[in-house]
This record gives C-alpha cells, sequence and structure tokens, in this order.
C-alpha cells in the first residue's frame, strides 16, 4: 500500500519480529535445519559415488548460528523493502480502543483502514506444560545448543513430522505420538501409508490413535503417560508440536466489534474483510490453509480492495509443502474428498522408480498421483511423495487452476533427466 502512496503504518513487537512467524521461528529456520538433515542422508549415496565424507556428528550450536544470519539477512531485506515503499513502522503491543483506534503503548492511533495479520502462536495443552527446557515447543527448538538423546514428539502433523526427520537424521531416538489414526491426517491416505514405512524404515517409532494424559519430570528425562493401554515412555526431551491457533487474545476485538469463531478466528467475508467493512484480516489469525504463501497471497489481494474500493477473492488454488524426508506436496482436491461428493474420478500414478533424475539424485523412492475427473478427463487434484516434491507441485497447481486435462499436461515438453517428467508418466 505504501508503493500506491496510501499512508501505511506497520505494527510489530519488536524490529526482531518483523517477518512474523514463517521467517523467524517457523519456515525459514526450520527449512534451514532441514536442508542439514537432507546432505546427512545423502551420505550412503555419495559413499557409492566415490565421495569419501568424514562425518563426525552435528554441532548444533554451529547451525544455530548460522541460521540466525540467515534470518537477520532477510530481515534486512524486508526492511529496506518497507523504507523503500515509505512505510512508517511503530514497534509496540497494539489492540483496538474502537473500531478506529489503536492503542500501542499508551499511544493511540486514529485509522481509516486496518489489516490485522497477527499470525498464530503455539497450542498447548493442559497435561503437556512447555516449560522449554524437558518439554518444549517447535520455537524452542531453534534454541538448543545440542541434540538429545531421545525425543518424544507429540502430534502427527506437518511440523511434528518434519522435525522428525531432523532429528532422526542425526541419530536421535524419536517417537512420534498422535491422536489421528494415521501420519499427516490432512494429505492423502496413500501419501500418509508411503511416510509411515519410510519413518519405520527409518527406525522412528510411531504411536498413533494415543492421547498423551500426563508428563512426569524426573531429573534428567520425561515420562510420558498415554492412554491407549496405559502405556508410558521415557525420552531425554518432549516436543509438543500439536499445531497452532490465532493470536488475537491481546488484541480487544470485541472493542471494535470486530467478531471471532468459536476458535478464536476473526470471521471474514470472501473478501477478506471482518464484521467491520473497514477493518480486513489476512493470515493464520483467519480460518484458511496456515501457510505464509496463502498469507501473501491474501495480503495482496486485501490491500488492493483497500486501494482501489474491489471486492477481490481468493480464487487461487493453494499448495500444500512438507518438508519431511522424502517431500511431500498437494494441491486441489482428495482422493477421499472426491469419493464423499460422489463424483466419477480416475486416480492416476507414477512412480519415481521410472525417473532418471530421481535415481542420480540417489532417492527413486515416492510416487506422483493425480485425480482426474472421468467424465471430463480434468485434473482436480495431486499429491507427491518424493524427491524435489514441493518443486513440481506447481506444475499441478496450474493444471488444477486452469482446468488442464490431464492429456494436456502430459503433453507438455518436460526437459531430460528431470525429476518434472514424472508428470508424463502419469
Amino acid at each position: 500500500m505504501g508503493e500506491a502512496g496510501v499512508k501505511t503504518l506497520l505494527i510489530d513487537k519488536g524490529k526482531e519480529s518483523i517477518g512474523g512467524t514463517c521467517l523467524n521461528v517457523g519456515c525459514i529456520p526450520t527449512k534451514s535445519y532441514l536442508e542439514s538433515a537432507s546432505f546427512v542422508s545423502k551420505i550412503p549415496y555419495f559413499e557409492q559415488t566415490g565421495i569419501n565424507l568424514d562425518f563426525k556428528g552435528l554441532n548444533l550450536a554451529q547451525l544455530r548460528e548460522k541460521t540466525i544470519k540467515l534470518k537477520t539477512e532477510i530481515r534486512t531485506g524486508v526492511l529496506w523493502m518497507l523504507e523503500q515503499a515509505k512505510v512508517e513502522l511503530l514497534y509496540g503491543s497494539a489492540s483496538f480502543v474502537d473500531a478506529k483506534t489503536i492503542e500501542v503503548d499508551d499511544k493511540k492511533i486514529t485509522f481509516e483502514k486496518c489489516i490485522i495479520a497477527t499470525g498464530s502462536k503455539i497450542r498447548q495443552l493442559p497435561q503437556l506444560p512447555i516449560d522449554s527446557k524437558f518439554i518444549i515447543s517447535n520455537s524452542d527448538v531453534f534454541k538448543l545448543n545440542r541434540l538429545p538423546k531421545s525425543i518424544a514428539i507429540v502430534g502427527v502433523g506437518p511440523i511434528a513430522c518434519e522435525f522428525a526427520t531432523f532429528f532422526n537424521a542425526f541419530g536421535v531416538e524419536v517417537t512420534l505420538i498422535g491422536r489421528s489414526s494415521q501420519l499427516l491426517p490432512n494429505e492423502d491416505e496413500d501419501i500418509s501409508k508411503a511416510l509411515l514405512r519410510v519413518f519405520k524404515k527409518s527406525n522412528i517409532r510411531i504411536i498413533t490413535s494415543a492421547t498423551v494424559t500426563k508428563a512426569k519430570l524426573n531429573e534428567d528425562s520425561v515420562e510420558l503417560f498415554l492412554d491407549a493401554n496405559q502405556e508410558s515412555i521415557k525420552c531425554e526431551l518432549v516436543l509438543c508440536a500439536i499445531g497452532r491457533i490465532p493470536n488475537c487474545e491481546s488484541l480487544n476485538l470485541e472493542n471494535a466489534n470486530v467478531k471471532v469463531d468459536e476458535r478464536g478466528f476473526v470471521e471474514i467475508t470472501p473478501s477478506l474483510r471482518s464484521s467491520q467493512k473497514h477493518i480486513y484480516a489476512i493470515g493464520d489469525c483467519i480460518d484458511t490453509p496456515a501457510f505464509a504463501h496463502t498469507a501473501y497471497a491474501e495480503a495482496k489481494i486485501a490491500t488492493k480492495n483497500i486501494i482501489n474500493s474491489e471486492s477481490k477473492t481468493n480464487t487461487h488454488i493453494t499448495p500444500s509443502t512438507i518438508f519431511t524426508n522424502p517431500q511431500i506436496a498437494s494441491c486441489g482436491l482428495k482422493e477421499r474428498d472426491a469419493k464423499k461428493q460422489g463424483r466419477e474420478i480416475e486416480v492416476k500414478k507414477a512412480f519415481f522408480k521410472v525417473n532418471a533424475k530421481a535415481k542420480i539424485h540417489g532417492d527413486d523412492s515416492g510416487f506422483a498421483k493425480v485425480i482426474v475427473c472421468a467424465k471430463s478427463a480434468v485434473v482436480l487434484g495431486a499429491s507427491i511423495i518424493g524427491v524435489e516434491a514441493t518443486e513440481i507441485i506447481h506444475e499441478l497447481v496450474f493444471a488444477v487452476e486452469k482446468k488442464l486435462t490431464i492429456t494436456e499436461l502430459r503433453e507438455v515438453i518436460h526437459a531430460h533427466p528431470t525429476v518434472s517428467e514424472i508428470i508424463t508418466y502419469l
């Protein structure tokens, strides 16, 4: 909005908070850690090619410092862009006084339009209180200076599975515990089963359909008690990774008559307006896919609506990306959802076993799965597990959004050898 000439004020808690969850404790640091894990997982393959790597283990403190430098570099770039756009910055805790006024540390500010983009915060369990010492959150992982010998990760969603990948790669004994009956319950069942096989092969212990009922802290360990068979698990560290919740409690939204739902999400119209027409909401504080790329798209739509008095909505297909090893990505309709809707579909699968570039990468496991309308042959959705899945998915996002047929998708010429050639085998 600053570039469009609209006088714009950005309020954040502090300079170190600029960039939000993604930059500071989410996407960027997590993927930095996972990149190291990915490299280590390839050491056996490199040794087969004649490269002898004398790997002596991970210096976690060094990886932590490198990641801090990476975040600082990116934040510096963000601050530069804000400066170029003539956006004014104000640091402090904000709350609504009324529908036209915000208070920031005793300073009152009036506004014509407002965007709420406060993101999310860690979800906690009363029976698993986070002390950041024995029981930690995903944010606390980036404060560790050494690896534990064993860790129990409570949760089976993307955050939990990504950290299971990281710790397992460096020899930590990992146990995953989840209430769901499958890993990644929001993903395609075939994908979840494939990841389960990989995790079990990597000696990750998985306990599904179980709930932690109590945590007992010992001198140098934690004992978790489960409702399933009254089992208990002892480990050096517990990571609570059961997801995140809207970060709206301190905003005093009731003072502005901005409505929230029963889960704390700001209620919005399709054009991202709240119950107050001049107040918009985007990102993790609303009930849309909790991805940084979703928030970016919503930010563009909300600002256009404010600047041009439009009512644009988000009609785009959102990809889901999970940086486990192997990577997972999906978009559009899942097979189970199509069946629930009573749609006539065809399922197409192609396996990386036939992909030359996947073999060159040293990992030809996994597959691409596409859901196709049986009548029109239009691509309705896709799921991938395998090497570079988080990159390949964008071709399928485009296919779903533009309603391409499976034939049109297959006939696109792909460079050889590339992992994206998997699309031509569908």
